[in-house]
């Protein structure tokens, strides 16, 4: 049982620690980016809608949902001055998020790790009678 714990800590240390990696690596390069991803912002928000979204939504969504993302572009331009020297914390923010993940991960390893040493010792304590 302690080798099942031990084994399902390790897997889920190793999925954090990949998502928070690749999600540091998307935030440095967004913050790398900069100005750029403004005026690529405005270029998707330009793209005619696909023909297919037709067969999904009706045109009245479609142009509301468009104007949502037209909005998004124009407010995130307008905030691209401040928003660009944040971006650069995100990315230790997002390791500082990963430790605090991790320690209690192995906490609550350790307490399942005990609770089963417990488990075991009541077994052969019960067993002895």
């Amino acid at each position: 049982m302690k080798i099942a714990l031990a084994i399902g800590t390790a897997f889920l240390a190793l999925l954090w620690t990949g998502f928070i990696a690749l999600s540091a690596a998307l935030a440095n390069w967004v913050a790398g980016q900069g100005v750029d991803l403004q005026g690529g912002l405005q270029t998707i928000a330009q793209w005619p809608l696909p023909p297919w979204i037709a067969l999904w939504t009706d045109a009245g969504t479609a142009e509301a949902v468009r104007a949502t993302i037209v909005w998004s572009v124009e407010l995130l331009a307008a905030a691209m001055p401040w928003i660009t020297p944040l971006l650069d914390w995100v990315a230790p923010l997002l390791w500082v998020i990963w430790a605090v993940g991790m320690v209690g991960l192995v906490v609550l390893a350790a307490v399942g790790w005990l609770l089963i040493g417990r488990m075991r010792g009541r077994a052969r304590f019960a067993g002895a009678r």
